[in-house]
């Protein structure tokens, strides 16, 4: 069944889900994170954003706008309520204060963020310069882990790019090239030979989460958004381990010039790695006054 909603001006044909059921190979470019309801652990299963698979159901006058950044509601399986459209609202408000912690290099490579209400269990969705978030049975906490890992893939493709003459690298995406001088290669070649090929001798506690040895380019999510909000606990975890301390580097020196992240209200078990890092406890309060 299709919900046809006229908010304003503009007619969206809401159909029930963003992205496809089946499995796509995991890619550079991200992908939809979404909860798996019979376990606590999460599943990302990639797919590429481009403007006409997401009709516009709403187009909010917003301070992204000052950045480049257009945005956009969507509202599938209920009729948008004042309720829902304040719940849409709140939640672009909460990415706002997230969005002005980013460097202005990794913002100017966001260029749409769409925010949904929906029965899906996707809660993100990232890539081609976009993302969508699910706005609806999510934490403000949550979310923003969530916003934090897909602007990762923003910034591994956007940010960080070879060129074709370089020739294609041993880190093999169906979705997104990689070529030799891709300066993502410094941190890939850390932990991996190729894009499923880990370094002889690699063990979990060489990654920040389990996530983030599904392949390079979800360490490097995983990893940025370690460095984000639990910055304290990967200094701490990156001095003993020599992989995780170029990883660390890495991203203070090439990704953020050299500035870092506290968030020390809460502490971590360093000798344990949780499966994905956007359920992990951090302080928002504090993420947020790093601007």
């Amino acid at each position: 069944m299709r919900y046809i909603f006229l908010i304003g001006s503009l007619l969206a044909i809401v159909v029930p889900s963003l992205a496809s059921a089946h499995s796509l190979p995991a890619a550079r470019t991200g992908g939809a994170i979404q909860a798996t309801p019979s376990t606590s652990t999460f599943v990302e299963e990639t797919a590429h954003i481009k403007p006409s698979d997401s009709p516009f159901t709403f187009v909010p006058l917003s301070d992204f706008k000052n950045f480049g950044v257009s945005t956009s509601y969507r509202v599938e399986g209920v009729f948008p309520s004042d309720s829902v459209m304040y719940q849409l609202k709140y939640c672009e408000s909460r990415i706002y204060d997230a969005y002005r912690v980013f460097p202005a290099a990794h913002r100017s490579e966001l260029k749409r963020l769409m925010f949904l209400w929906t029965a899906n269990t996707q809660r993100g969705l990232g890539g081609d310069g976009a993302i969508h978030l699910k706005c609806n049975d999510i934490s403000d906490e949550e979310l923003t882990s969530v916003f934090v890992h897909e602007m990762g893939h923003i910034v591994d493709t956007g940010v960080l790019g070879g060129h074709s003459a370089a020739g294609m690298s041993a880190y093999v995406d169906p979705r997104s090239s990689v070529f030799k001088d891709d300066p993502s290669i410094d941190f890939y070649s850390v932990s991996w030979r190729s894009a499923k090929a880990v370094h002889k001798g690699s063990t979990a506690n060489d990654f920040v989460t389990i996530y983030g040895m599904s392949n390079p380019f979800e360490d490097f999510a995983e990893t940025y958004n370690f460095y984000l909000l639990h910055g304290s606990q990967f200094k701490f975890m990156a001095s003993s381990n020599k992989r995780l301390g170029a990883k660390y580097d890495y991203m203070k020196r090439r990704i953020f010039d050299g500035k870092e992240f506290a968030n020390n209200d809460f502490k971590l078990n360093s000798k344990r790695r949780n499966y994905d890092s956007t359920l992990l406890p951090f302080s928002l309060a504090n993420f947020v006054k790093s601007v």
